[in-house]
């Protein structure tokens, strides 16, 4: 497991103390064999909030380096969650060591041979070896252990970001996205950014997402970052994003990267507060959207919910409570929806029916949720209508 401890401690007058530890949990640490690569490998897990209350399938986020790059990009990949920037997303960091240059660099050219000069001594050039362990070995498996969507996304930072590149040429229809984050490219003489050259003008390249970054970087990681911006952007602009961040150095950058990248990625999970409250068809058709476009089984609460507080808002009542009713069948497990909708018939002033849904509300919010108190006073004060 993969934790943080959180100690709270209460000082008494007498300066005696009581300490209560609890466990946060962000993932866990796992083992495969790879046939391919003739080795054990290590990854690291982290499952969204809600993953065992439900039968949701989710999509998957892979990245490499995730000794270094792990409790960042979860917590992001959380934070963003929690704000319904992206849908809830299954992370799979794979950990890298020694044989880091190996794994994520593509195998040399002839002139790349002769000058491979250090790097001789790491084995370069096993990237192909690499992207068949992901399709052969990690994503099955991943696949069989966790309830995944046939959505996946692929990240990786310097050497990683070159390999997600490569991967995009090579393989593209092994992932949806692809996340570059100051992507190695001087590697082999730049050799990635003439191949890029070559693909877009056979119009050889896919159209899969891509997000591009930099930090501070100059030369030749600097010159192919902007010649794959400007051709994939001429060639795929709907689904090619970039940004720069010339105040983030080689290492600093992940994190601003990670952020944005994930919200390139995952643009079309986002439906705009005033878009939502024009009516619960512009919710359905978009819910219909997100599901066929990241191809998962479930939607996002909060644009129901933002419809719904608009139109009770307005103090129309049933459009409101047409919202919450039908987030209460599409998440029939989640406490707020059934405490909404009672809110909105209390409005109404049906008290016997807004009793009903902040009874099914409280028998769904935990007892140790902070809010456990609000819902039990909504109760009672509607029960005192009766």
């Amino acid at each position: 497991m993969i934790k943080i401890m959180i100690g709270f401690l209460l000082m008494s007058v007498s300066f005696s103390s009581l300490a209560h530890v609890e466990e946060v949990v962000i993932g866990q640490s796992k083992t495969i064999v790879s046939k391919v690569l003739n080795e054990t490998r290590q990854i690291m897990v982290s499952l969204p909030k809600d993953y065992e209350k439900n039968d949701f399938s989710y999509p998957v986020l892979y990245f490499s380096d995730a000794q270094v790059h792990f409790d960042t990009m979860a917590s992001t990949v959380h934070f963003l969650t929690e704000n319904n920037v992206i849908p809830p997303v299954i992370v799979v960091g794979i950990v890298s060591g020694s044989t880091r240059t190996r794994d994520l660099t593509p195998n040399l050219s002839e002139e790349g041979q002769a000058k491979k000069s250090w790097y001789s001594e790491q084995n370069p050039g096993g990237a192909d070896k690499f992207i068949t362990f992901l399709g052969q070995e990690l994503i099955p498996y991943i696949s069989k252990e966790y309830r995944t969507a046939d959505f996946r996304v692929l990240s990786g930072h310097s050497l990683g970001g070159l390999f997600s590149v490569y991967t995009y040429f090579t393989q593209p229809d092994l992932f949806d996205g692809y996340m570059a984050v100051s992507p190695s490219l001087w590697w082999d003489n730049e050799r990635l950014v003439t191949d890029a050259k070559g693909l877009v003008k056979n119009k050889k390249l896919t159209h899969k997402y891509l997000f591009l970054s930099k930090g501070d970087e100059k030369g030749a990681m600097e010159s192919g970052y902007k010649t794959l911006v400007s051709l994939f952007e001429s060639y795929n602009k709907e689904r090619t994003f970039s940004k720069a961040f010339p105040d983030e150095d080689h290492l600093t950058v992940v994190f601003n990267a990670h952020y944005y990248g994930l919200k390139a990625i995952f643009n079309e999970w986002v439906l705009p507060f005033e878009e939502g409250a024009k009516g619960i068809e512009i919710v359905k058709e978009h819910n219909e959207k997100v599901k066929n476009t990241f191809k998962v089984n479930f939607t996002s609460e909060g644009w129901l919910m933002n419809l719904g507080n608009s139109e009770l808002y307005k103090k129309d009542y049933d459009n409101a409570i047409e919202a919450f009713e039908y987030n209460t069948r599409l998440f029939p497990k989640n406490a707020y929806s059934y405490y909404l909708l009672a809110k909105a018939y209390e409005e109404k002033k049906e008290f016997s029916l807004a009793l009903k849904n902040y009874k099914l509300a409280n028998d769904l919010v935990p007892e140790t949720s902070p809010y456990k108190q609000d819902y039990l006073d909504a109760l009672k004060k509607v029960k005192g209508f009766l």
